[in-house]
């Protein structure tokens, strides 16, 4: 179950448009949860010794340190007048994401909200970019949001696994639906399940051919457990990469709910995993949990 009790939204410096404070807001107001903005920024400009003694540098970090929580002050306060409780935190380092880390780790919020945006190829490639970085390391649930407001009567789309469970803990498609489920009480939303059974050709032959009363029986054992309708069930033979997106379009998904599994660290340079590939390829917002008991890969945050 997801508990929204409080939400950490990361306000990205210098822009107007912020969908996760945008999406945190919304989610706030339906659970009646505490709202942390917090700016994480990093400029080597005003590092020690590049442009400026220590002294001016120190100077010019403390200024820009207090413009940007007058800034946040500034979003804060109609927020407040409207009932809600809301914090405002700003962080210096490099990277940035290290800060957001840090304060996930101090902070323990039920949830954490970061606009995403479309990353370019190299990004991909190198998997240096600090969406992919939060979705491996953060430890609360992260909810990448992408600029539409959730209508009412959102859909959710818990994108679960059944037939593969010997790939992940096996209770983690169950927290993915629960937690969708989680999202669908509070906003009045509909919650879907899918599964892509497609299984990769091996050394060049034709794909496996998929058993299709075993999917249709282990993905409605896992609707029945969260009493969802068998008529909400939906899996297909295709790849992923492929089905999901569609699925998103078909349904009018406002958020699809993955799990993010840790691996090794060849296999996470060489590969990623799904909700790191499919972040870029999804019109809708990715909520991405990592299962209980094994958290999201250790990173030193000093």
């Amino acid at each position: 179950m997801l508990e929204l009790d409080r939400i950490l939204a990361i306000v990205e410096p210098g822009l107007d448009d912020q969908p996760a404070l945008d999406k945190a807001v919304q989610l706030a107001k339906y659970a009646d949860s505490e709202l942390e903005l917090l700016i994480a920024d990093y400029n080597a400009y005003l590092e020690d010794g590049h442009h400026f003694d220590p002294i001016q540098a120190q100077a010019l970090r403390r200024q820009q340190g207090d413009q940007q929580l007058e800034h946040l002050q500034t979003l804060a306060q109609p927020l407040r007048d409207e009932g809600l409780e809301v914090s405002v935190t700003c962080a210096w380092g490099n990277p940035p994401y290290e800060q957001i880390l840090k304060r996930v780790g101090e902070t323990s919020p039920s949830l954490v909200v970061k606009s995403t945006r479309y990353h370019p190829l190299l990004a991909r490639l190198v998997l240096s970019n600090e969406d992919w970085e939060l979705v491996r390391y953060c430890s609360a649930p992260l909810l990448l949001a992408k600029g539409q407001k959730w209508p009412a009567n959102p859909t959710f789309i818990a994108s679960v696994d059944p037939s593969h469970s010997h790939d992940k803990p096996a209770a983690l498609d169950s927290k993915l639906i629960s937690s969708a489920v989680s999202l669908g009480a509070i906003s009045g939303g509909v919650v879907h399940l899918f599964h892509s059974a497609w299984v990769p050709p091996l050394s060049g032959v034709y794909p496996l051919a998929v058993d299709e009363p075993r999917e249709d029986r282990v993905l409605g054992e896992l609707a029945d457990e969260q009493s969802i309708c068998r008529t909400r069930c939906h899996w297909s033979d295709e790849d992923i990469a492929h089905a999901l997106p569609e699925m998103v379009d078909e349904l009018g998904a406002s958020a699809v709910i993955m799990g993010a599994v840790s691996r090794s660290r060849i296999d996470r340079l060489l590969i990623g995993n799904t909700a790191e590939k499919m972040l870029d390829k999804l019109e809708s917002d990715v909520l991405v949990i990592h299962p209980d008991h094994a958290p999201a890969l250790q990173k030193l945050v000093v």
